[in-house]
């Protein structure tokens, strides 16, 4: 038995030692998980040896145990346990840690950006952080005007979790950055004069909710990108909000996707109906929102050269309005398609979306989508195409430049019409007709998780009376991130 214990107490020795080298060594996560579960056991066998001494019945029948021994493996345990207790052992998920007594995987992501922007023609819409061409300032506006400002509220924050179940894993995203200004109660625009007032003072943003999202058994429920919108095949931009003519919404949802090897992923998903209706003076009608979840269904795959995937939604709107005597339900449509093709061995890619609906609205970048005839006790739908196309060529390992182009039409119909009869085709807020808009920028990668960004964007409107508008800006970006 002595022999035993100092055999066990060496080795145990030797183990303890060991773990601070192994802890610190990112690449030997799964080194530590193995060795702490060795040491559990060896653990268990020194106590099950402690407890299996007997009591010394008298000095003549057997010699007691030194003390020395005992306060030794004593001390030896604690030793251990304290180490495996404060040991950091590798997550489920790539970059992750388990949490202590706990199988639940945890990862810390998100990054930190400053962009300096110069407007050289127009002032975008009132936006700083981002392009909005839809609302550009018509040609001779007063509103024209040159702008440059820096910011970094779209800087962002995230926590992922994986659990393991019976059924498998059990995943939690939550997201958020701080494009959201407190005065405003939503996204600040440069010429608002409350914004201005919080610029020159403390230039503070509140945290907005971006995802909060649970992934299980090919289920996911809450708030993420909407099913209709692709994100994995769009053209990488400098601009946060990327060119105009694809999809670009988040929104609670609940869908279940269904993987197969051979013939990809088919998934179904309801997701929030907030789709609305405009009234004869182009402002939201108070009970123009649909009552029924929207049904997007759609099909992915990947290629050896790419991917692929198709895309539909439906949505109601519905407008019941007493005093109006208004009671009109009609159903939108939207069709989309992307791929993504490798060039040059796989190095550059070449993106491409097309999307077209009839009343598919908010699930472009940007449309009403519908207008309510309360005279005729109908719904008028706006019908549009939208198309985006982008090349990503990579000079380097660290440089990569990205040609990016959207376009975007409204068809001449009903809705049209009923638009320019009323007023609202005409003026910076009015109905467009066309738009395109251009991206050329560079992004350069020094050091690992930071990218700094260089993107000049032009882009041109046209409202259904004909009237033009086009914005032209500069955009610098840098980012470090982390996860």
């Amino acid at each position: 038995m002595m022999k035993r214990s100092a055999l066990s107490l060496a080795l145990l020795a030797a183990s303890v030692t060991s773990l601070p080298a192994l802890a610190q060594s990112a690449k030997d996560f799964e080194l530590l998980r193995n060795e702490v579960l060795r040491l559990r056991k060896e653990l268990d066998e020194l106590k099950g040896q402690q407890a299996a001494r007997p009591a010394p019945a008298s000095a003549v029948v057997a010699a007691p145990q030194p003390a020395a021994d005992t306060a030794a493996l004593t001390e030896r345990i604690e030793q251990v346990e304290l180490k495996q207790k404060d040991a950091v052992v590798a997550g489920d998920i790539p970059g992750s840690f388990r949490l202590p007594g706990s199988d639940t995987s945890i990862k810390l992501y998100g990054y930190v950006e400053v962009n300096a922007v110069r407007e050289f023609k127009g002032a975008n819409g009132g936006n700083d952080y981002s392009t909005f061409l839809p609302y550009a300032p018509l040609n001779g506006s007063t509103a024209r005007k040159g702008e440059t400002y820096l910011h970094a509220r779209t800087s962002r924050l995230g926590i992922e979790t994986s659990t393991p179940t019976a059924y498998g894993p059990l995943g939690i995203k939550l997201e958020g950055d701080f494009n959201n200004d407190p005065r405003l109660g939503g996204s600040a625009v440069s010429g608002d004069v409350k914004a201005i007032y919080t610029q020159q003072a403390t230039n503070s943003y509140n945290f907005r909710l971006r995802q909060a999202v649970a992934t299980f058994a090919g289920f996911t429920v809450g708030q993420t990108w909407s099913t209709f919108m692709d994100v994995d095949n769009a053209p990488e931009t400098v601009d946060f909000n990327g060119p105009i003519g694809s999809t670009f919404i988040r929104q609670p949802v609940v869908r279940y996707t269904y993987a197969t090897p051979d013939l990809g992923g088919f998934t179904v998903a309801v997701e929030n109906p907030v789709s609305y209706a405009l009234d004869s003076t182009g402002a939201a009608t108070k009970s123009g929102f649909s009552k029924t979840p929207d049904l997007v269904l759609r099909w992915d795959k990947g290629f050896d050269w790419g991917a692929a995937s198709l895309r539909g939604v439906t949505q109601q709107v519905k407008v019941v309005d007493d005093d109006a005597g208004t009671n009109a339900d009609k159903r939108g449509y939207g069709i989309a398609g992307t791929g993504l093709i490798k060039l040059r061995g796989g190095q550059d890619t070449l993106s491409l979306g097309l999307t077209y609906g009839d009343g598919v609205g908010r699930y472009f970048n940007y449309l009403e989508g519908a207008i309510v005839d309360a005279n005729a006790n109908r719904i008028l739908m706006e019908r549009a195409l939208g198309t985006v196309i982008g090349y990503q060529y990579k000079a380097s390992d660290t440089l990569r430049a990205n040609f990016v182009g959207g376009w975007q039409k409204n068809f001449h119909n009903a809705y049209t019409d009923y638009a320019l009869t009323n007023g609202f085709g005409a003026g910076q807020y009015g109905v467009n007709k066309r738009m395109y808009q251009l991206h050329a920028g560079l992004i350069y990668n020094p050091v690992k998780n930071v990218d700094l960004g260089a993107e000049y964007i032009w882009g041109e409107r046209e409202t259904l009376a004909g009237e033009k508008g086009s914005l032209s800006r500069f955009n610098l970006m840098a980012r470090y991130t982390f996860n």
